[in-house]
């Protein structure tokens, strides 16, 4: 398996029960996360716009409606948050880069500013540095990269370099290759820090990885 990290990590290792707060939890990404999380023994609350898609239940898990690009709703959860999780996505856009990203990035770091909340981890994806395209076949880089992806991985871009910008965040971002729904493997994870993706690896990796 295989992704790239972007981070400024320099949160220590939590011990004993915590809460995680997710967003995009009704996503195919985000419904594992919640569930392998309360598997995990953790607190999670997912902030959802339709409760009714997230039919797995838990003691550990509670579900809340909440508009995540309203401050005011977002902020109370943020104060109870160990860790923020965000498995995000947003509709295609062809003229445009998606500009949720950002705006969700930047009211996540004004609300963990506001409470004083550090760790927050979000799920990009390859390719979003353009200068990693290069690496990309033609049909790929030509069709896909920048065709159908491309104001996607533009506004995912976005955010990253607003993150970099922030001195009050411990972020990371996960950029995994392709996702696939095949179930949790043994696979190593391989990781790179200095590029947007892992060179040399298969172009797909399992979301419950």
């Amino acid at each position: 398996s295989h992704y790239f990290i972007q981070s400024n990590l320099r949160y220590s290792a939590m011990s004993g029960q915590k809460r995680l707060v997710v967003l995009g939890a009704t996503g195919a990404t985000g419904q594992l996360l919640i569930q392998q999380a309360v598997q995990r023994n953790y607190l999670v609350t997912a902030l959802v716009r339709t409760p009714s898609k997230i039919t797995f239940q838990d003691k550990n898990l509670t579900v809340e409606v909440c508009n995540i690009f309203d401050k005011a709703q977002l902020q109370p959860h943020v104060d109870t948050a160990d860790v923020i999780m965000s498995c995000l996505g947003f509709p295609l856009a062809w003229s445009n880069p998606v500009p949720h990203f950002l705006t969700v990035a930047q009211n996540l770091s004004e609300c963990m500013k506001e409470s004083g909340k550090r760790r927050v981890i979000f799920m990009h994806s390859w390719y979003t540095d353009p200068a990693s395209h290069a690496h990309a076949s033609f049909l790929m880089r030509n069709l896909f990269l920048w065709l159908v992806l491309g104001q996607t991985l533009a506004g995912m871009r976005l955010s990253e370099k607003f993150l970099e910008t922030t001195d009050h965040l411990d972020y990371t971002c996960v950029l995994p290759a392709g996702l696939t729904n095949g179930p949790v493997t043994d696979q190593e994870f391989l990781t790179n820090d200095t590029d947007s993706i892992v060179p040399g690896c298969p172009s797909r990796i399992s979301r419950a990885d």
